[in-house]
C-alpha cells in the first residue's frame, strides 16, 4: 500500500469504528429515544478524535510486534 491508501483507510477505520462503538455506547447508556441524537455525536466526536491518531500508531507497532513473534 502507498502512503495515501495508508491513510486513507487510517481514517476510515477511525470514522466507522469511533461511530459504531460510540452508538453502541450511547444506546445502552441513554436509550433510543428523542433525546438520542446529541450525546451520540458528542460521543462520537470525542470517539473520533481519540480513534484517528491510534489508527495510525498503533498498526505499524502491531506489525513490527507480530514479526518479532513470527505469528
Amino acid at each position: 500500500m502507498n502512503l495515501r491508501q495508508i491513510l486513507f483507510f487510517g481514517f476510515c477505520m477511525a470514522v466507522i469504528m469511533s461511530m459504531c462503538m460510540s452508538l453502541v455506547m450511547t444506546a445502552i447508556n441513554v436509550g433510543f429515544g428523542p433525546d438520542f441524537f446529541a450525546p451520540w455525536l458528542q460521543g462520537w466526536g470525542a470517539g473520533f478524535l481519540t480513534s484517528l491518531p491510534l489508527s495510525f500508531v498503533l498498526p505499524p507497532l502491531l506489525h513490527k510486534t507480530m514479526q518479532k513473534l513470527k505469528l
